[in-house]
């Protein structure tokens, strides 16, 4: 089951930030041993992937690069592919993007990453 992760915004009411809404610090956890900030959209990848989500993939703008070095090529479980949405088209736009990887039958969630 794909996780769709629709990541493109430009979060212009927040800004200016350094970096990426979807990377914003909101708490922190204890991993390995020692506390780290956790970022907002990590909350709705771990639901994805207890829900289910073998598969997680972000659809980002061009730009966006710095989730995809905070993420890499997966979380815990879960491989991570990352598409860009070219245009800022809305939220169907950016699911339409992730179709090419989608089975016709698969389940897909879909999660907001901005928000806790």
């Amino acid at each position: 089951m794909w996780g769709i992760v629709p990541a493109a915004g430009r979060g212009s009411r927040i800004q200016p930030l350094a970096f990426s809404k979807e990377l914003l610090p909101v708490g922190s956890r204890l991993r390995d041993g020692a506390e780290r900030p956790c970022v907002v959209s990590e909350y709705v990848v771990e639901r994805m992937i207890r829900a289910g989500a073998d598969k997680i993939c972000f659809v980002i703008a061009p730009g966006k690069s710095d989730i995809v070095e905070y993420y890499g090529s997966g979380y815990g479980p879960a491989p991570i592919a990352y598409v860009v949405q070219p245009r800022p088209e809305g939220l169907c736009d950016a699911l339409f993007r992730a179709l090419p990887l989608i089975a016709p039958d698969e389940p897909v969630l879909v999660g907001l990453p901005d928000t806790v």
